[in-house]
């Protein structure tokens, strides 16, 4: 107890001042009945509280009914007591108070004991056998973790969540009940809790098969042997188990008797208890897997656009908008919800965002929304037929006035001087959802009503004065550039839409707003730019700076075709902020800034493979945004040395020194994992030298196709008489408009030569066609690169539009990529089941299962996949060597593989798209049985043996990526594993295995599950161990 200050100490400091003044409210509130109630706890937590060796931690030893009746009293009627303005108290709030008097003063001093002492306590009592006792504890335990709230995290909950856990099976109602909500309310106080105290927590929880006993409860429950109350219960605390640990989610979503009665809880039942399953299933969803498996249940999609509906209750409307915000993180998701769904989620969602005095319910309709339309699909053209902007447009204007005086307000500016805190915080979501709409809106999705309204034209209009920063000189209320930040993105966003009309709305407006600060605008921009990227090796940026510069930057380029900028200057600039982001010393993401973006999810997420088109690092994106469009610019002249020039943006002489300086670093960087944007603006960047594409690895093994005669199959006629050779499987995923048409399938398909080839289709090019251009589309659809020169640009350009190869053609266009596209290198579409598919050859699994094949006139029964000589001799030197040898086996029309089914079909993957297949180690992964999860890994040491026999380049070194990622989820399989390759003789892959189960070999050793191993097997792993145990002594 600490002693009480004299007169002849110090003054007390500002926080003693603030704990006594604390402390003598808290005195004034523990008067009348509370005081003894609290001595009457203290002395009756006496009888059963002791310490085992006199100190240390206290443990609950009565077994006596009556004095464990007699506390449960105690704590109920003091906690009963307690007063909320008491709770509220800083001191009390953490921890409950204890008066002592000294020296006849009164003091309150901070007793954490007493809260540990009664968590002891109940944790003892709940293990009592004595159901009249556990009823009372339970309800008891119930109130007073309750009463605790969240501050319960602050002390040892592990046992009592035990003791809670313990009694969720119960069949006395009266404790299971109150046993639930104790323990969700512990377990949602722990959603921020650190990461090993979840641990220990789940731990506990599956201990004592916590998940398994609600998930019963929930299966066997029915409305006339339980109450609704008890249903309620169970439905939360799933929830707050699901939202937290992801290991739970799969005995959810995998349970399909569950499943089932959650769906028709959820269908059939009351509005509160559909609201309580909305909850669990966006904790479900959570999962990636899980999330798939409730999009397929389509009556509660149904179920759910329903419930965003006018009619319902607010609460319920917000779940179910919740629960559409974790479907759509996904593109899958989004796909999945919108394709049979679209119009009445979409007006569920819009519904909710005009409730305009509904803040919160407005504001998770802008959330989902947001969501929603970050993608490209139908569902865009579904919102503009429910009038999004109209809904926007009020909601900035705050209010449903006619369009016309709505749009003054956005006009002159009296938006800004709003100063309400809740309408500005929804302000963020308006103008990102504005740029989503603009970048993916194409013209059909405009009505010409629709470009005459006010209301489009007033959001361009406020959103391009709020970018700019004018209106704000002389506002009450000065946003940061964080909070401009959403409106300058969707004034560049507006400005890259394929939308002519938003565009020249868009630009109109903009330079309107800009024309005040003058020509040397950009100048000065770009000044600071400078300025703020010339660093020394201490200092570091200012990446929002940067960021709002290269932001305004990208706008003004797009608008104004003549500038003063010095390009070769700028073009320095934002090479030194290219090269600082690669190196990962200029980084920042949206959501560090943007706060409205951190409303997604603290819930732990899993099988989620998503990113943001824009990538992470937003300054990467935009400074490649600003140097593409400040290069593509057609001004003849080279940017680097002012010559003048007939085509193109630099000459033959400077050429070099961009091609070892910045292009170097840019083809490097093409080559990296990257999202799909920056890597867009790459590959644009690059065209603009000559350069067109993405580079692959498969892409380069073809270029050695081009020139090679070897299983040719087509012939282009080109009208001087010239051909081209050329192979149709290749084509036909690449380039299908240069294939034959369909009569030439019949009359050429079955024909074939003396030794039963396949004789050549032919197909003749209209007199148009430029011979050099059309070796250019062919390089482009063998290898996905190809280098133009500025004398062909223009009939490779035609060649490229009438071939429907879009990228291509938007490269030499010197357009903008489109946003959300991503050109991917791949033949796998040469393997879709079609009328003429161009096989030659099978690949027959080693297995002795049967199938049946729908591909032509096939007969075969055993497993195997119909493939494509050129395509396997590309990446194959065996099958290369032996198609060329001119033996017997050459021309056989099956080759037997040595490996199994599963084997085979990840090969072919392998060959046709330059990958192997990655294993997610996902939930589904996690839960595999050991037979399933070693079936898996004996694929990919096949295929590593497989690989050193017909020499593919690539495979082993994959093979053992993914299993080295695989290995250490499954002791048992890791353990089977070894045997099976060591009998193939893959020695790199047995020491990945043994160096997963190392540490445990002195258990496996004495459980004698490694009799089955041998010596020199056993050899490894002891030497393993030795090398583990050694490394912790020193880490030690």
């Amino acid at each position: 107890m600490r002693p009480a200050f004299s007169a002849s100490k110090p003054s007390p400091s500002g926080r003693e001042k603030g704990r006594r003044k604390g402390a003598s409210a808290a005195e004034q509130l523990l008067t009348g009945q509370a005081l003894p109630l609290r001595t009457r706890l203290h002395d009756a937590l006496a009888l059963g509280l002791t310490k085992s060796d006199g100190h240390g931690a206290k443990k609950w030893q009565s077994t006596d009914a009556g004095v464990q009746s007699h506390v449960l009293k105690s704590v109920g009627a003091f906690v009963g007591c307690l007063s909320n303005e008491l709770l509220k108290l800083p001191p009390i709030k953490s921890v409950m108070l204890c008066i002592y008097k000294h020296e006849n003063t009164p003091k309150v001093f901070v007793y954490q004991e007493s809260i540990s002492d009664i968590l002891v306590a109940l944790e003892g009592i709940l293990k009592t056998e004595n159901i009249s006792v556990l009823i009372q504890a339970a309800d008891v335990s119930s109130k007073f973790v309750s009463t605790l709230g969240n501050s319960v995290r602050q002390y040892s909950v592990l046992e009592m969540v035990s003791s809670l856990s313990c009694h969720l099976s119960a069949n006395q109602l009266r404790i299971a009940v109150p046993c639930a909500t104790a323990l969700t309310c512990i377990l949602n106080s722990l959603v921020t809790a650190r990461a090993s105290t979840q641990a220990e927590i789940w731990k506990a929880l599956d201990k004592t098969n916590a998940v398994a006993s609600v998930i019963s409860a929930l299966q066997n429950y029915t409305e006339d042997a339980y109450p609704l109350n008890y249903l309620m219960d169970m439905i939360s605390l799933l929830r707050s188990i699901l939202w937290i640990w992801p290991s739970s989610r799969y005995h959810v979503w995998s349970n399909h008797n569950l499943m089932a009665k959650l769906a028709h809880y959820c269908l059939s039942a009351e509005t509160t208890v559909s609201t309580k399953v909305l909850k669990l299933y966006a904790a479900l969803a959570l999962c990636g897997i899980g999330a798939m498996v409730l999009l397929k249940n389509e009556e509660l999609i149904t179920k759910t656009s329903d419930l965003m509906g006018k009619s319902h209750p607010t609460v319920t409307r917000i779940e179910a908008l919740r629960l559409c915000q974790v479907f759509l993180r996904s593109s899958r998701g989004c796909d999945q919800l919108m394709t049979a769904h679209c119009q009445p989620i979409v007006q569920g969602i819009t519904n909710a965002m005009s409730e305009i005095d509904e803040k919160t319910l407005v504001r998770e309709g802008c959330r989902t929304a947001l969501l929603a339309l970050r993608y490209s699909g139908n569902h865009h053209r579904c919102f503009w037929f429910n009038a999004i902007d109209e809904v926007l447009y009020k909601i900035l204007s705050g209010s449903c006035n006619s369009s016309h005086h709505a749009h003054r307000t956005l006009c002159y500016g009296q938006l800004f001087n709003i100063d309400s805190k809740d309408i500005m915080n929804i302000y963020p979501y308006v103008w990102d959802i504005l740029g989503y709409l603009a970048v993916h809106c194409d013209n059909e999705h405009l009505s010409i009503g629709k470009r005459q309204n006010s209301f489009l034209l007033g959001l361009i209009s406020c959103a391009c004065s709020l970018a700019t920063d004018l209106p704000l000189k002389n506002s009450p209320v000065k946003l940061s550039k964080e909070e401009q930040e959403p409106a300058l993105r969707a004034v560049l966003m507006m400005l890259l839409s394929p939308s002519q009309f938003i565009f020249s709305e868009a630009s109109s407006k903009f330079l309107e707003a800009v024309l005040p600060l003058g020509n040397e605008y950009m100048n000065m921009l770009m000044s600071s730019l400078e300025s703020n990227v010339t660093r020394n090796l201490t200092a570091s940026f200012d990446c929002v700076k940067i960021m709002t510069n290269l932001m305004n930057i990208a706008c003004l380029l797009i608008v104004q075709s003549n500038h003063s900028l010095n390009k070769r200057s700028a073009v320095d600039v934002l090479s030194s902020i290219i090269k600082e982001c690669l190196h990962d010393h200029l980084y920042i993401t949206r959501s560090n800034f943007a706060s409205h973006l951190q409303f997604c999810f603290d819930g732990s997420s899993c099988c989620y493979l998503s990113e943001e088109w824009e990538g992470e690092n937003i300054v990467f994106f935009y400074g490649l945004v600003v140097l593409f469009d400040l290069l593509k610019s057609d001004s003849f002249i080279c940017f680097h040395c002012k010559r003048k020039l007939d085509v193109g943006i630099v000459c033959h002489g400077c050429r070099d020194y961009y091609t070892e300086g910045l292009v170097g670093v840019l083809k490097h960087a093409l080559c990296q994992n990257m999202s799909p944007g920056p890597k867009s603006y790459i590959a644009h960047i690059l065209s603009l030298f000559g350069l067109c594409g993405f580079p692959s690895k498969l892409g380069g093994n073809m270029r050695n196709v081009l020139c090679d005669n070897e299983l040719v199959d087509l012939e282009l006629l080109l009208a001087d008489g010239e051909s081209l050779s050329a192979h149709a499987a290749i084509l036909s995923a690449r380039c299908p408009k240069l294939l034959p048409s369909e009569k030439s399938f019949v009359r050429d398909g079955s024909e074939t030569d003396e030794f039963g080839r396949r004789s050549c289709y032919h197909v003749r090019m209209s007199d148009r066609v430029d011979s050099h251009a059309l070796k250019k589309i062919l390089e482009y659809a063998y290898t996905g690169l190809v280098t133009v020169d500025d004398a062909l640009v223009k009939p490779v350009k035609t060649l490229a539009k009438y071939c429907h190869l879009r990228s291509l053609h938007l490269m030499l266009q010197k357009e903008q990529p489109r946003w959300h596209s991503c050109p991917i290198y791949g033949l796998t579409t040469a393997l879709e089941p079609a009328k003429h598919s161009f096989s030659d050859i099978i690949l027959e699994a080693q297995s002795n299962d049967k199938m049946e094949c729908h591909h032509g006139s096939c007969q075969l029964s055993t497993p195997h996949i119909h493939s494509h000589k050129i395509i396997l001799s590309v990446s194959c030197d065996y099958l290369r060597a032996l198609f060329q040898s001119g033996m017997h086996e050459s021309f056989a029309e099956v080759i037997r593989v040595p490996v199994g089914w599963e084997a085979l079909i990840i090969l072919v993957q392998w060959f046709y798209s330059g990958e192997l297949p990655r294993v997610a180690a996902d939930c589904r992964w996690k839960t595999l049985s050991t037979e399933e999860k070693l079936s898996i890994l004996k694929s990919y040491a096949e295929l590593s043996s497989l690989a050193d026999f017909w020499f593919l380049d690539g495979v082993k070194e994959e093979s053992l990526e993914v299993l080295t990622s695989c290995l250490n989820s499954s002791t048992n399989a890791s353990l089977e594993f070894i045997g099976f390759a060591a009998n193939l003789g893959q020695w790199e892959l047995v020491e990945a295995a043994i160096s997963s189960v190392a540490h445990l070999y002195p258990k496996l050793r004495d459980s004698g599950r490694l009799e089955q191993l041998d010596e020199d097997v056993l050899n490894m792993l002891r030497t393993e161990y030795v090398r583990y145990s050694q490394h912790c002594s020193a880490s030690n």
